[in-house]
């Protein structure tokens, strides 16, 4: 990052007055005072600083990681050459601006770090703005797990916009990813949730109850599976579709065409 170089040349300044002052000359101190104020003024400016910098010198995610996400997305392995670059490129920016924070484990593994990022670009990857906006903390547990909202239900994700917190338990989250066909994208869903939170202008189609035996037809996932593997009594259909739409695409356009072309249009991506 540009902004850890820069608190070189001040904090030297810094120290070097300080240290004269204190062998040679006391009014040396007050030379000091401009190289903290310099300190302080990247300290309070890093994201912007750091910004600007990738901005103009694009980043990429680890050659591991790009193997990673090139094995297990089909979303990335249907992209052409610039669109993958694109995709890469803004997991890896992503990863930078939220930070990840593990509940029950020592740290976050970069794989966890990479599917969530993923999930994110994907849902946003026909957007401009692609950033998390106000869910800067990403919360990640081993397992379901209870929250303030809903202390009686182990669930599998969720996110709270007065905090900026997204959370996900790694249990239901990796499966989903790993195998969507199999597993249900708890990613995915959450994302979608908060995408229309971030964009409440934006118009989805509606999905309700009566929809339920077209979603099970198209995934094969039973409704009760659903609410089991989610943990929590509601399920928000119009994320739950968003997730069927990404990983089902041909059998979603084939059963519910209206929903699809009108999902298409709120997210701009056609997968």
């Amino acid at each position: 990052m540009l902004s850890k170089y820069l608190y070189i040349p001040p904090t030297l300044g810094a120290m070097a007055f300080l240290l004269y002052a204190v062998t040679h000359d006391g009014d040396y101190a007050m030379y000091a005072v401009p190289c903290v104020v310099a300190v302080a003024v990247v300290f309070m400016l890093s994201p912007q600083i750091d910004w600007w910098w990738y901005k103009r010198h694009p980043l990429d995610l680890p050659h591991m990681l790009q193997l990673f996400i090139n094995k297990n997305s089909l979303f990335y392995q249907n992209l052409g050459v610039e669109d993958k670059f694109r995709f890469r490129n803004r997991m890896a920016m992503y990863m930078q601006a939220v930070e990840f924070m593990p509940q029950g484990m020592e740290q976050v593994s970069p794989d966890v770090k990479g599917v969530v990022a993923a999930c994110a670009v994907q849902m946003t990857f026909g957007q401009k703005d692609y950033l998390p906006g106000k869910f800067e903390h990403i919360v990640v547990y081993k397992h379901p797990f209870p929250s303030p909202q809903y202390p009686e239900h182990w669930h599998a994700s969720e996110h709270f916009e007065e905090d900026g917190v997204i959370m996900f338990s790694t249990e239901q989250l990796m499966p989903g990813f790993l195998q969507p066909q199999r597993f249900f994208n708890i990613g995915l869903y959450e994302y979608a949730r908060v995408f229309r939170t971030n964009n409440p202008d934006v118009a989805f189609p509606q999905v309700g109850e009566e929809h339920w035996p077209a979603l099970e037809y198209i995934s094969r996932f039973p409704k009760d599976k659903n609410i089991q593997y989610i943990g929590l009594p509601h399920i928000d259909l119009v994320a739950l579709a968003v997730s069927h739409f990404f990983v089902f695409p041909e059998n979603f356009k084939a059963t519910m065409p209206d929903i699809y072309e009108g999902l298409a249009r709120a997210l701009n991506l056609r997968p």
